[in-house]
């Protein structure tokens, strides 16, 4: 028996109500989902913003612009004036190391690598310890070569020595450009070439004849000369044949009778005076920072 015409118009309507009606649900599921994920992201947002608001680590003052110091100048630049120790972190010594900085002298940020004060440390050693360095950082010691070779190749660097005689006056020589190794694919190899010009100051210029000179100690000979000027001069440096300066030279205390192998500066207290107090430092070039 078939549907008359109406009995079809009304299954017609209730078919598109049930319809209607199935749209309102999945409407109103789709709303309720959205309100939810809505309410999720707000509680995220809250959450984040009190995480932010809550105790914050205030950055390492030897920090500069949020990463590691690689000198003394980039701890000077971000506020820290007072000597002492500080750990720096080379670019090409990524696990770095410890050193002064003087932050007094001639607008600080300066690292110090070498100081003779008082004749304590045995400087008249072999390769691998000027290499490695030695000493105590607060009294005298040598960084070590291959540490100032890290530090002069990452930036333009100067270098200041400051020197003191027995009598207490006092005097220093600043080059504006100098470099341990700087165009050595191996610099230990190579004997850690000096790079060094541009002087100014008050002692003179005894240094400039070492320039483009490889390191030299009583152990390895890499001078000009027939002996080896390291343990000729009890010393170890950019010897030529052999030099005009011995900061790592013996520790004699003022004049003597031997002849240059204390700790010599000659252009101010000739080859005969062995000086009191040495401090040799670099700074980077602002301009490269």
């Amino acid at each position: 028996m078939g549907l008359s015409s109406v009995q079809k118009w009304r299954l017609v309507s209730l078919l598109s109500e049930s319809q209607v009606n199935l749209v309102k649900v999945v409407g109103s599921v789709s709303d309720a989902l959205d309100t939810l994920q809505k309410e999720q992201g707000a509680m995220k947002f809250r959450l984040k913003a009190d995480l932010v608001k809550g105790p914050v680590k205030l950055r390492p003052k030897s920090c500069w612009n949020g990463s590691r110091p690689r000198d003394c100048y980039d701890i000077y630049i971000n506020g820290q004036k007072e000597n002492g120790i500080y750990s720096i972190f080379p670019t090409h010594y990524p696990e770095g190391f410890r050193v002064f900085c003087d932050m007094s002298s001639d607008r600080g940020g300066w690292t110090v690598f070498q100081r003779r004060k008082d004749g304590s440390v045995n400087f008249f050693r072999g390769w691998d310890a000027y290499n490695d360095g030695f000493g105590k950082i607060t009294g005298e010691h040598w960084l070590g070569l291959k540490r100032i070779h890290a530090l002069t190749i990452q930036s333009n660097y100067e270098l200041r020595i400051d020197m003191e005689d027995f009598e207490n006056d006092t005097s220093y020589a600043h080059y504006g450009i100098f470099g341990v190794g700087l165009f050595s694919v191996d610099p230990e190899l190579d004997g850690y070439p000096l790079t060094v010009t541009d002087y100014s100051g008050t002692a003179g210029d005894s240094l400039l004849k070492h320039n483009g000179m490889k390191f030299t100690t009583k152990d390895r000979d890499n001078d000009h000369s027939e002996n080896n000027c390291a343990t000729f001069y009890h010393g170890a440096w950019w010897y030529r044949n052999c030099h005009t300066s011995n900061l790592n030279g013996q520790y004699l205390r003022g004049h003597h009778t031997s002849y240059a192998n204390g700790i010599e500066w000659s252009s101010w207290t000739g080859w005969q005076y062995s000086l009191k107090f040495v401090e040799m430092k670099i700074r980077g070039a602002s301009t490269d920072r």
